[in-house]
């Protein structure tokens, strides 16, 4: 889910370790875990949970670099991973976060719009043939009230806290209903999952193993741990900074926990007759509901969310003077105009592309790959390679008696406050831009150490995922029929 770290007036909001766990649990899981089952069924019950252990190690490791930049930067020298990028790596770094968190905040449009959409189409259960049972009423019917509410509330703060507590509570209650529902009804399909993709026969019978699948299936891993996406903004507005790796630990075995269970179960049970996503097999009744009416709670938030984040965005790049409190006729015509522009991405792509896991597949290849590997390893490349050259400044005779005259000017100033430059003070600290030799976006190209090869791999790993998966999507895109989702449907009868 994405959130706002700060107040309707725009002032941050000091949080402690357990409501930044919530925050960034609900961001990562609420449309997450109905893509488990299938996933688990398609690379085997034994080697998805191994794979998706390697995928979040992964993931956590690359973050480290991004949470210890930030933390031995002077508090408030940064908010945003955009400032980190800017001032750890220069502006074509910065220019690169920023391009890959507003395509990720633009793509998760679609994918959660179709999550409200199908379960909504679940919900009211129209008989084929009807007028109601056309798949863009349901679209329309989560996509107008959103732009309608976003032309009221043009920021999303104050109650973010609260709202992920609820959302955190809404997930555990998602998952035990999915669980129940799937035990309740064991004998709907054999249990025919093998522990390892490539053993079962039924697998390979129904053609689940094809590369397209599996790819589709490890990219989950991407999609449902993207902790890059806030966390530098979670440190920012945290009590205690130093306290983001025991938060970013604790919520990726919460979220390996959920995902486990749901996972698990629904691949043991329902074997490879499981389908992606869940949610929508699950029998028509009061369980199956009730997953299907809190998924459009939580899939619904975050695209509210992820539509005023957008339209902000949208409205920074086109007009920065607007003001937001300005609800005059002129005013709420161009705040209208500001929030067209995702909305009608959002349309286009869920008709043209109406699979989620299509949908997921697109975000991740696209943006998840990049913000999730490739961003926090350059950033650890370009942090490394500072204080290395800060080491050897720091060590030059020349350089050292430099440094001590300018601290005495700096003391001699009136005024002058030292300790606004000490860690877990705040500071107002504008952004600046890394010096000349280090504003670049990639390195030069050399291995220094262990570390640096851990990663560059890491870096490299992200570009490669990116490659094969937009090849992946752009065969499946290519190949799938897509007349059955019936989104432009002519009724008869």
């Amino acid at each position: 889910m994405a959130v706002s770290t700060s107040d309707s007036n725009g002032t941050a909001v000091r949080m402690n370790l357990w409501l930044s766990f919530c925050m960034q649990v609900t961001f990562n899981t609420s449309g997450s875990i109905i893509l488990l089952p299938w996933t688990f069924a398609t690379l085997g019950y034994v080697l998805g949970p191994v794979l998706m252990v390697l995928f979040f190690a992964i993931t956590l490791y690359a973050q480290y670099f991004l949470n210890q930049s930030t933390l031995e930067l002077p508090r408030g020298a940064v908010s945003t991973l955009r400032d980190l990028s800017i001032q750890v790596g220069g502006r074509r770094l910065g220019l690169l976060a920023t391009a890959v968190q507003a395509l990720n905040m633009l793509l998760v449009m679609p994918a959660e719009l179709n999550v409200c959409a199908s379960a909504l189409q679940y919900v009211v259960n129209a008989q084929p043939g009807s007028a109601a049972h056309c798949n863009i009423i349901y679209v329309l019917a989560m996509a107008v009230p959103a732009v309608l509410v976003t032309q009221v509330v043009r920021r999303f703060g104050g109650k973010t806290g609260g709202l992920a507590c609820l959302s955190l509570a809404v997930i555990c209650a998602k998952c035990s209903l999915i669980v129940y529902s799937i035990l309740q009804h064991a004998d709907m399909y054999p249990s025919d999952a093998a522990p390892v993709a490539g053993m079962g026969a039924a697998a390979r019978a129904a053609g689940t193993y094809g590369w397209s699948n599996v790819l589709s299936a490890l990219s989950n891993f991407l999609w449902i741990f993207t902790p890059v996406f806030i966390n530098t903004e979670l440190v920012a507005v945290m009590e205690q900074p130093e306290q983001v790796h025991r938060q970013l630990f604790m919520s990726a075995c919460c979220m390996s926990f959920l995902y486990l269970i749901v996972g698990l179960v629904g691949a043991t049970t329902w074997g490879v007759s499981v389908q992606d996503p869940i949610n929508l097999q699950l029998p028509h009744d009061w369980a199956g509901i009730a997953v299907n009416c809190l998924l459009i709670y939580g899939a619904g938030l975050d695209y509210l969310i992820s539509q005023i984040v957008c339209t902000g965005f949208v409205q920074e790049l086109l007009d920065p003077g607007f003001d937001k409190s300005d609800f005059s006729a002129s005013g709420c015509c161009r705040w209208l105009a500001y929030s067209m522009p995702a909305n009608a991405c959002a349309l286009v792509l869920i008709c043209f592309v109406p699979e989620l896991e299509t949908l997921v597949g697109v975000v991740t290849a696209t943006a998840v790959t990049l913000g999730s590997w490739t961003i926090p390893a350059l950033v650890g490349l370009h942090w490394g390679r500072r204080q290395e050259l800060d080491l050897e400044k720091a060590t030059t005779p020349c350089t050292q008696q430099a440094t001590a005259e300018g601290a005495a000017a700096d003391a001699e100033q009136p005024g002058a406050d030292n300790g606004a430059f000490t860690h877990g003070v705040d500071a107002q600290v504008e952004p600046k831009i890394a010096d000349e030799p280090h504003s670049r976006l990639v390195p030069v190209l050399e291995v220094r150490n262990r570390i640096e090869l851990q990663q560059w791999f890491i870096a490299l790993s992200g570009i490669v995922a990116m490659v094969a998966l937009v090849a992946s999507c752009a065969y499946v895109i290519a190949t799938t029929d897509y007349s059955s989702q019936n989104f432009f449907c002519v009724v008869v009868g």
